[in-house]
């Protein structure tokens, strides 16, 4: 396992993201995913990102099981509160005692203001009596070791973020699909010094399940598209940890292989793959997220995220699909689009935002 600086601690370039544990595992049985964790650890994983809420409120739960089985020094603990969740000091510092007594643990490595979609919702974190305050007190009390932030925001945001010097890392949405959208948000980070933590490295699944359309990422024939986009992360010195989530002991075991043999991804190569995707999938919605605007409160970027399971398998129902696995939500979002064009003025790509809008409610 390679491992990386991440706030002056030594991190695995791999993480474990602990959304994607399988349903019909952790209902019958929650020391089956325990077990992924565990044997992670023991692969030289050491960086476990959970949240409250993920699998039905289990995610944390597994954890803990596995940090009682974990022989030797404990992996570092990555999990979070958003404003849904709590909007003062006191409300932040109530959810981050439920998740130190969930987790069995006396310390929280990186607890992240969670879900930072735009600065006003920065704004509100940091707001006097915000929930920053009641996470910065608890940090002084030794309960948290560093303050971090998860980011579904454009590059422009993300900067004024990190240069406001709250947090030590950012945890944005980065992959082979969307890398020329965000990429200037990493670099921000990593020039200032902060840890880079790449959430969805495999597009939320699209990658690997869409193989055949995207084997322009792989460099070696005989490597599956999953592995090449993970060494695609990877190869960057920016990022500090990128983190798959991982259902299967099949999923793990090719994650931590992915780490070996990188070789640096190189400035040539970066311009190579967005002419590349430029070329072979344009009319792919590529995840910045500048779209995410709406003035009617419409989920754009996720459901532009959910036609792409259309546009890559011709399937019409794919997109319901997606919607309601992957992100939980139903096609009836679309039914609140008034066709007011913000969206598509917002557009890096130019796409025909309405139009999808309304193949998706019909």
């Amino acid at each position: 396992m390679v491992y990386r600086k991440f706030a002056g601690k030594e991190v695995s370039a791999v993480g474990f993201g602990c959304m994607r544990f399988r349903r019909e595992e952790y209902t019958k049985d929650p020391e089956i995913c325990a077990d992924l964790v565990v044997k992670a650890a023991g692969l030289g994983i050491n960086y476990i990102d959970t949240a409250p809420g993920y699998c039905d409120n289990m995610s944390e739960t597994i954890v803990a099981l596995a940090l009682k089985r974990i022989k030797g020094k404990r992996p570092y603990i990555s999990t979070k509160c958003g404003l849904w969740m709590a909007n003062s000091a006191s409300g932040a510092r109530h959810k981050l005692e439920e998740s130190l007594k969930t987790l069995g643990v006396e310390k929280i490595d990186f607890y992240n203001m969670w879900c930072i979609k735009n600065l006003d919702e920065y704004r509100q974190m940091t707001r006097k009596d915000g929930n920053y305050w009641g996470i910065l007190k608890a940090k002084e009390e030794g309960l948290i070791g560093h303050i971090c932030c998860t980011a579904h925001a454009d590059g422009d945001t993300i900067k004024e973020i990190i240069e406001d010097g709250k947090v030590d890392g950012v945890t944005l949405g980065y992959n082979a699909l969307n890398f020329a959208y965000r990429r200037a948000g990493v670099k921000a980070c990593y020039e200032n010094g902060l840890g880079v933590v790449v959430m969805n490295p495999l597009g939320g699944g699209v990658i690997p399940q869409y193989a055949d359309r995207f084997g322009f990422i792989k460099t070696n024939p005989e490597e599956t598209v999953a592995a090449a986009a993970l060494r695609f992360l990877l190869g960057q010195p920016e990022i500090s940890v990128a983190l798959p989530g991982i259902g299967s002991m099949a999923e793990l075991e090719e994650a931590v292989a992915a780490a070996d043999n990188v070789a640096p991804v190189t400035e040539e190569r970066l311009a190579e793959m967005t002419k590349l995707l430029g070329e072979e999938l344009n009319t792919l919605c590529t995840g910045c997220s500048y779209c995410d605007d709406c003035p009617s409160g419409v989920p754009i970027p996720r459901l532009m995220d959910s036609y792409n399971s259309y546009l890559l398998s011709g399937d019409k129902n794919s997109v319901a699909a997606r919607l309601s696995n992957h992100w939980g939500l139903s096609v009836k979002e679309a039914e609140a689009c008034t066709g007011c064009g913000v969206c598509e003025g917002l557009c890096t790509q130019k796409l025909p935002i309405i139009q999808r809008m309304r193949e998706i409610r019909a």
